[in-house]
């Protein structure tokens, strides 16, 4: 027995030598960014810090990245777009990143689908797509205090930075117990909304909220959605004209309820809105 118990002990230091040093490995260089599910956020957020010379750019959700691809490099418009799950929280971040970095813009696109404006940091990817790659001192400044209250929720927030939890897609089970009281737009994104415009006002560029290309299976529940929301929180010139713009596809066009199979044959529904 004892002889087994030495020999599990030994087996259970090599494992745990041989992930630390697997992790640490990943770590160096930021490899583990590339291997990651979330691996088109720390895409972007590297591409946010450097230099450009188009005086456009443009952050989104999933939806806005079939269309804009943020892997292909343009001179006249440059995309930012990921994904919903880093919340607008992320996308301001983005967005401030790329300001810092020097670029002088004229014009951001925001492209998001509606239901994008709902996260309130308590999704289940909320741990891979936000507190790994954005929970970190270097943006906390840029954190309020509702994104702060909603990431301090989640198991296992305080971890997220060691090594052996940040190079892999290990996230803790959670599920939210959080009440919805909105329809579209959630306290998180209320408050980005109006620090993106605030940060336009300062810097001297158009904000613009562009409706990425919805599934009609979603048609009857946006055109129901009460826009007396908008004036509750003070967001309605932001949102002039969005939700009349929006453009639906037949169902049979998509692979899920949101992202296209094709979304090159509708690349021209976006001609008249960004430019």
């Amino acid at each position: 027995m004892k002889s087994f118990l030495i020999k599990l002990t030994v087996f259970v230091l090599i494992g745990a030598a041989a992930f630390h040093l697997k992790s640490y490995l990943l770590l160096r260089n930021d490899k583990y960014q590339r291997k990651v599910s979330a691996r088109e956020v720390y895409h972007v957020i590297g591409k946010s810090q450097q230099k450009n010379p188009s005086r456009k750019v443009l952050i989104g959700d999933s939806v806005a990245r079939q269309f804009f691809n943020s892997e292909s490099e343009n001179d006249t418009l440059n995309s930012l777009a990921s994904n919903q799950a880093i919340s607008l929280a992320g996308q301001y971040i983005l967005l401030d990143n790329y300001l810092k970095a020097g670029n002088v813009i004229d014009t951001c696109y925001a492209v998001f689908i509606p239901s994008s404006f709902q996260n309130n940091l308590q999704q289940l990817f909320t741990y891979n797509y936000f507190v790994k790659p954005f929970y970190k001192d270097q943006y906390k400044p840029l954190l309020t205090e509702t994104v702060k209250n909603q990431v301090e929720k989640i198991p296992y927030h305080g971890v997220a930075q060691y090594f052996g939890v940040l190079t892999n897609n290990w996230a803790p089970e959670f599920v939210s117990d959080d009440q919805q009281d909105y329809a579209f737009f959630s306290p998180v994104s209320v408050e980005y909304i109006h620090k993106m415009s605030a940060l336009a006002k300062a810097k001297h560029f158009k904000l613009i909220f562009v409706p990425a290309v919805c599934n009609e299976n979603q048609r009857k529940n946006i055109e129901s959605f009460d826009k007396t929301e908008l004036a509750k929180n003070h967001i309605e010139q932001e949102f002039a004209g969005y939700f009349d713009h929006i453009q639906y596809v037949d169902s049979k066009e998509f692979v899920d309820d949101m992202h296209l199979h094709a979304p090159e044959k509708f690349i021209h529904l976006y001609q008249n809105q960004i430019r």
